[in-house]
């Protein structure tokens, strides 16, 4: 028996359906009703199938998704017996035209769904937080402490690290160059097995320096300079400090500024793990959005609440806008020049 406490998180919905109904039935017909709850059931479930195909391909749906299609068969028998006064005759004959108008709502709430979906209305923290209570895999918030405690490791000059400050200041010094103080972190739109990667960078710098792009994303070039390397000993083991250096140049300006990105190595394992078959219960499309989602919460609230480490890295969020990272580290760094000139005039 459902308890009383659950049961009164429901009242509002009820009794906002109750009134919708009762007004519906005082205003139109029974059978007005019944055809235009089939037309929202059916649009709505034809609406769903097809973007989810779009965006997911043949991913296999959940059992309760696919007791849905059952509802598309009567709706849609309920729709094409319907006339233009919204009741049901049994006896009419079906017109080309209504098949056309079914056809062409159909194609339009699919639409409309893709786009709420790629723009992620539908997923908010209630809904985040009930898909982590479903999900098998509670890996986020580990990769975030565990990625962590290396950048922590590296601000901090501990188990025999220069300290990051150091680090950049040696390769700045033998390529006689000017360095950005900050170290970024990136977070991809895409979720192929490299993204975020230094191979994935160097393969970017052809894609985004080509002149179709830089006319959509801005005028950006940038080249993908090397590695700074730097090793250290850790619980045995010889390791490296492995970050990627990139030049940026404004082409309208002729400006140009160097960066250093560490590779998000967590992240690219969540990107791995949804390809790898031997994992039970397997790493699936909603557990790799949901945990990478949470290691990037996880990782940005301890970033910042670590004073060494908040001025010495600087996440780069991918997934919404403008999703060239080069002209979002180029505006970081432009902007923190521009503050640092401000401060250094006053």
């Amino acid at each position: 028996m459902i308890p009383l406490s659950q049961l009164a998180r429901f009242v509002p919905q009820l009794i906002l359906c109750v009134t919708c109904l009762t007004m519906h039935i005082f205003i139109y017909p029974t059978c007005s009703l019944v055809v235009g709850i089939s037309e929202a059931v059916f649009y709505l479930v034809c609406g769903y199938f097809v973007s989810h195909a779009i965006l997911h391909g043949k991913k296999k749906h959940s059992d309760r998704t696919q007791l849905l299609s059952f509802l598309l068969m009567p709706t849609f028998a309920i729709i094409l017996l319907a006339g233009q006064d919204r009741q049901i005759h049994f006896s009419i004959k079906v017109k080309k035209e209504t098949y056309l108008r079914i056809l062409q709502n159909t194609v339009t709430v699919s639409l409309v769904m893709v786009v709420l979906n790629y723009l992620r209305v539908f997923i908010t923290e209630t809904e985040t937080r009930k898909m982590l209570k479903k999900s098998k895999h509670h890996l986020g918030p580990g990769l975030a402490r565990t990625f962590f405690s290396f950048l922590e490791m590296l601000t901090k000059r501990e188990h025999g690290t220069p300290g990051l400050e150091n680090v950049l200041a040696r390769y700045a010094s033998s390529e006689h160059i000017h360095i950005h103080p900050k170290v970024f972190i990136l977070f991809p739109r895409n979720t192929s097995q490299s993204a975020g990667s230094h191979s994935w960078m160097f393969a970017k710098e052809k894609e985004y320096n080509l002149p179709d792009h830089l006319r959509r994303h801005g005028p950006v070039q940038f080249t993908f300079q090397g590695t700074i390397v730097h090793s250290y000993f850790l619980n045995g083991k010889n390791r490296d400090i492995d970050l990627a250096v990139i030049k940026i140049k404004n082409t309208e300006t002729k400006k140009v500024y160097y960066a250093a990105i560490a590779e998000n190595r967590p992240l690219i394992t969540l990107q791995k793990m949804k390809n790898m078959h031997s994992l039970r219960p397997p790493f699936c499309e909603e557990d790799f959005q949901l945990q990478s989602q949470i290691y990037k919460k996880n990782l940005t609230s301890l970033i910042e609440e670590d004073p060494a480490c908040r001025d010495s890295f600087e996440i780069v969020d991918m997934q919404g806008g403008n999703g060239d990272f080069t002209v979002k580290i180029y505006d970081r760094v432009t902007a923190a020049n521009h503050e640092s000139c401000r401060k250094s005039v006053n």
